[in-house]
């Protein structure tokens, strides 16, 4: 198998690496994840940025150049009609300028000086400047931070032209031939999650007493946890389902059935599975067949990454789990080693990523198809994220509403979930049982903005978010087990397994507690879902939160920030 190897920016500030395995749908998936950085590029139509110094800008594409006003630059970005001296480039114009010049990054002006300097001076702001330098190549590195800063604050947005028009001089050189270069790596959502991400860890932050407790749930249980393989024939379906059993000496309590996301298999959370098993919790792990790493590894280098997946994967996860359910029901009634102590009745299911989405679809959320189509037909591709782009595969499913609802589940815990716009506005408030949602600040495939905080304000109570400030995709799964994805794309700046251990052991004690708040041990277990267990274990590197609800600051700017982007669209 071949992997991924990201040598990074070179010397001309291009991105450059060398791709293996379904070539382009890796090189898609770092001009979407990757760097970033240009997810600001955006314009605030119409914005009035005070104190601003230029006014007109050299507009540079290929050999050709001449000047043009900013304002019709604007009026380019806001109506697609290109003002008379650039009228004859229309035909050479790079395919998605328009659109490029059409976005703009919703931001809090509060966001405070001392949050931008952590920004900017990150890898991820580091490439963003390095990315706005290769469009203002006359402008200096320190210009456009100070740009980037002044415009930040001003309250319109953070967007291309705000900064073009911030940095000094009466004449910047804008080189449009570059522009789609960067703007192809554009993840709105996921920088939305880098300007949130120093609120997130103030905002979300409880003012608790230091946390004392006379057991730690986090640690091993006391029973020894054997495993075996099961396989089971759907015949209905035309479908062999493999899953492994993880039980301890004495189980008791609920069932657990954990559902892996794409290119992943049944031991992506092994060590969780370990954990709950030797606490008695029997755990099913179900590998599913057209979303495991083999058939991920082996899709046609053709394939439109918005049709990565069939749209009949969005039906065929949440049907797995319940397929497993009936056959473990079966075997619990049978004589044998399993006999009585596979609780069926009473069940949660964990998944991550498209897994998430099944843990919450079996859950009870109802998918919204029409909404969902009218995300994807808007036809833009710039600023989507890997995630927001898989989900359009579910367009092609017929009919509107659907529920794959199993009244089993009693309760739900979703990792990284794929959210978007699968359930609507209002799909996810149709769960009425206990949910526990997990988002990452650095999380670029599924970005917590759009997938886990906006998702999380439809849920009823009970429910908890639990947040890792610095977290990625990954960094909830077993770092012995990475998926195939993570191999591919992981980045030399990203954090290491070692820094965001925390996450993993909060993550074995919280949901054991969640768990157990189905047994006679509620009361035992309920101080370790707080906001002072959870704020214990934080790090430097990784802040981790646990909430009930979202603050009113926050949840005010999430949905402020919705109405812009949805104005934009």
């Amino acid at each position: 198998m071949k992997h991924t190897q990201i040598s990074g920016w070179d010397s001309s500030g291009k991105f450059s690496g060398n791709f293996g395995f379904n070539r382009r749908f890796r090189r898609w998936h770092h001009r979407a994840i990757a760097p970033l950085i240009a997810a600001m590029l955006a314009v605030a139509s119409g914005a009035n940025v005070a104190t601003l110094a230029a006014e007109s800008l050299t507009f540079r594409l290929g050999p050709w150049q001449g000047s043009i006003a900013i304002s019709d630059l604007e009026e380019y970005a806001r109506t697609g009609e290109l003002p008379g001296n650039l009228a004859p480039l229309g035909p050479f114009l790079p395919d998605g300028l328009q659109e490029v010049l059409a976005q703009r990054v919703e931001i809090d002006p509060d966001i405070g000086d001392r949050a931008l300097d952590r920004l900017i001076k990150s890898p991820q702001g580091n490439r963003f400047i390095r990315a706005i330098f290769l469009l203002v190549p006359d402008s200096t590195i320190e210009q456009i931070k100070d740009a980037i800063k002044l415009v930040a604050t001003e309250g319109n947005g953070l967007s291309l032209l705000g900064i073009l028009k911030a940095l000094p001089g009466d004449n910047i050189v804008f080189d449009a031939t570059s522009a789609i270069g960067v703007a192809s790596r554009l993840n709105l959502p996921y920088l939305e999650g880098q300007i949130l991400r120093s609120r997130l860890e103030s905002d979300l932050e409880v003012e608790t007493q230091p946390f004392f407790a006379s057991f730690d749930p986090a640690l091993p249980g006391s029973q020894q946890v054997s495993q075996q393989t099961l396989t089971f024939r759907d015949r209905q379906r035309n479908r062999d389902i493999i899953a492994e059993l993880y039980s301890g000496t004495n189980p008791q309590g609920p069932l657990a059935v954990l559902s892996h996301g794409l290119g992943s298999d049944r031991f992506l959370l092994n060590y969780l599975s370990q954990h709950l098993a030797s606490h008695g919790i029997t755990v099913v792990a179900i590998e599913h067949p057209d979303i495991n790493e083999a058939s991920v590894e082996n899709l046609p280098v053709t394939l439109d990454p918005t049709n990565l997946i069939p749209a009949s994967v969005f039906l065929e996860l949440p049907k797995d789990i319940s397929f497993v359910l009936d056959e473990l029901a079966e075997i619990n009634l049978q004589p044998g080693s399993l006999a009585g102590k596979l609780n069926t009745a009473e069940t949660v299911v964990i998944g991550h990523s498209l897994g998430g989405y099944a843990a919450l679809a079996v859950a009870g959320g109802e998918l919204n198809l029409d909404k969902l189509r009218e995300f994807c037909s808007e036809g833009r591709k710039l600023g989507r994220s890997p995630a927001d782009l898989l989900q359009c595969s579910a367009t092609e499913l017929s009919g509107n509403q659907i529920t794959l609802r199993d009244r089993r589940i009693k309760q739900a815990v979703a990792l990284n979930p794929n959210i978007g716009s699968l359930f609507g506005e209002k799909g996810l408030s149709e769960i009425e049982i206990p949910i526990l949602l997990v988002a990452a600040s650095d999380d670029a495939w599924s970005p917590a903005v759009t997938h886990q905080l906006r998702p999380f304000t439809q849920l009823g109570d009970p429910k908890y978010l639990l947040t890792a400030i610095g977290g990625t995709h990954f960094s909830v799964t077993d770092p012995d087990y990475p998926s195939l994805l993570e191999r591919q794309t992981v980045l030399p700046d990203d954090p290491t397994r070692e820094q965001t251990e925390n996450l993993r052991q909060l993550l074995r004690g919280v949901t054991l507690a969640f768990v157990k708040q189905q047994t006679p041990e509620a009361s035992t277990y309920a101080p370790f879902l707080s906001a002072a267990y959870a704020q214990s274990l934080g790090t430097e590197e990784t802040a981790l939160r646990l909430n009930e609800t979202l603050p009113t600051r926050l949840a005010r700017w999430l949905a402020t920030s919705e109405a812009a982007l949805g104005r934009l669209d």
